[in-house]
């Protein structure tokens, strides 16, 4: 009990000290009042007072003020709901995210590992690290297909590894002397923008075109861009457009990206819109950032599609998501790895309250275990569920399962069984076999639903249909059914 009020007496003492701050016009304590307000660390939740400091941190360009209040008013929490004012606050951080991706090199990985009881199967870095260093050893001995996967994460800085273009370009060459084409294309890249190596525009054209000799998508992408920009040719955009149209059809979506500016801008004759659409969508659907960000413009401008704030909004937030504050997913991932429930805790809810989906999710499994913050269970328990309405909310499955659970047994909320059939066959609507079975075992029993084997059989059945994974569960319930029905 002492070690809880201590904890609880430093978050007041830390909040005091951002107050002091923010009062005299500090923009990054007004961040952090403003978000300490909105989760409740170390003072009473008070959305309005939490929206009023976000509002001074927004102005002065702090982002995760910026991400708080898009996200709040995306969703009508505190302030008018208003998809104008979620677009302006959203737009400042896609487009630093756009900067970002529009230099050299792929842009950078952040990991966002989900708790869960299955965390550990799902994703263990441990394990995964052991990969790795399986996959380096390997490259090291000479297996061409090890150096290009371990050249492929050093040029991305994933999987663990830090982004080291050097470290890149040393197993590329190594996998290319062996004639792997996917290595000699990335070698193209990596002499055509200097990465890892001084810039030579002849030794990458000489690298695409080994690749493009075999149809490589990336090689080709790197001919075209290279004939577009007249970088060791001659410019010709008619050539650029074609190279560009193979290594599409092949699956590139940078490929996609530059045919839809070339459409906007109509550099082969009257501007096409339409065709310009097609090719930001598909290179969206790759998660290409850039593209998306354009997608989001077409929708809120009424480019050659009708106008759409909600998709325009959607596909904001997405790229807004993607910059270097979504770290704060990995250092409470860190945190949760060390056993430090506390700073896991934490750096969670900051995700949480800037509209990250995971950190939501994340946040509501450490405080239904009551994990990291002391707490009684009950408020621990209407936190995680708090959360979890957040996380359904952006489309997570399982949260929308939790909440269920907690209306069936009176856990965090009043009991109330109604509202769990409804959420379940919400659920069920969503593909989700654990809601199906649920709904299956309450018709058997006759808990909230009325009692019919028939229809119990028929979720059961579909439980199995939908995930066949649930053939053990579903087999053992529908032996139990035999014997009701007898």
């Amino acid at each position: 009990m002492a070690n809880k009020a201590g904890n609880n007496q430093e978050l007041q003492a830390a909040f005091s000290l951002f107050m002091k701050a923010a009062e005299v016009g500090h923009s990054q304590a007004q961040e952090e009042v403003g978000l300490r307000l909105l989760s409740g660390l170390g003072v009473k939740v008070d959305v309005a007072r939490a929206v009023l400091y976000l509002y001074f941190a927004a102005n002065a360009n702090q982002t995760l003020a910026q991400l708080a209040l898009g996200y709040l008013h995306m969703n009508g929490i505190g302030v008018p709901k208003s998809c104008q004012a979620a677009v302006l606050y959203y737009s400042a951080p896609a487009e630093q995210v756009v900067q970002r991706a529009r230099q050299p090199g792929p842009f950078p990985v952040i990991e966002r590992a989900r708790l869960g009881a299955d965390h550990d199967a799902r994703y263990n870095p441990g394990k995964e690290q052991e990969m790795v260093q399986y996959f380096q050893y390997s490259a090291d001995m000479g297996n061409a297909d090890a150096q290009t996967a371990i050249g492929q994460l050093f040029n991305a800085g994933s999987r663990g590894m830090d982004q080291d273009f050097k470290q890149a370009l040393h197993y590329f060459t190594q996998a290319a002397a062996s004639g792997d084409v996917d290595a000699t294309a990335h070698l193209g890249h990596l002499y055509a923008n200097g990465l890892g190596v001084e810039p030579n525009n002849e030794t990458a054209l000489e690298f695409f075109r080994k690749g493009a000799e075999k149809s490589h998508a990336h090689a080709l992408y790197g001919l075209g861009y290279m004939y577009l920009a007249g970088a060791g040719v001659e410019k010709n955009v008619k050539k650029a457009m074609q190279y560009f149209a193979q290594a599409a059809d092949r699956g590139s979506s940078d490929s996609h990206f530059h045919l839809a500016v070339m459409y906007v801008s109509g550099v082969m004759g009257k501007p096409d819109y339409a065709r310009a659409f097609q090719h930001f969508s598909s290179a969206s659907h790759a998660g290409h950032l850039v593209a998306i960000y354009n997608l989001a413009l077409m929708h809120l401008t009424g480019l050659g599609i009708p106008v759409s704030c909600s998709n325009a909004l959607s596909l904001l937030k997405s790229v807004a998501e993607r910059g270097r504050w979504a770290r704060v997913l990995h250092t409470a991932h860190d945190a949760y790895l060390q056993s430090d429930m506390e700073s896991a805790l934490k750096n969670y809810l900051r995700a949480a309250e800037i509209g990250l989906e995971v950190g939501q999710s994340n946040a509501a499994y450490l405080l239904e275990r009551r994990e990291g913050l002391p707490d009684t269970v009950q408020r621990s328990l209407a936190s995680a569920m708090h959360y979890h309405r957040r996380a359904a909310d952006q489309g997570n499955v399982n949260s929308l399962l939790r909440i269920g659970d907690a209306h069936y047994y009176g856990r965090g909320t009043m009991q109330d069984l109604n509202k769990s059939v409804a959420i379940y066959r919400q659920a069920t609507q969503l593909r989700s076999a654990q809601a199906m079975f649920n709904l299956g075992l309450m018709h058997e029993h006759g808990w909230g639903l009325a009692k019919d084997l028939h229809l119990a059989k028929r979720f059961y059945d579909m439980a199995h249909t939908t995930h066949p994974d649930a053939l053990v569960p579903v087999t053992l319930a529908k032996w139990k059914l035999q014997v009701h029905m007898w």
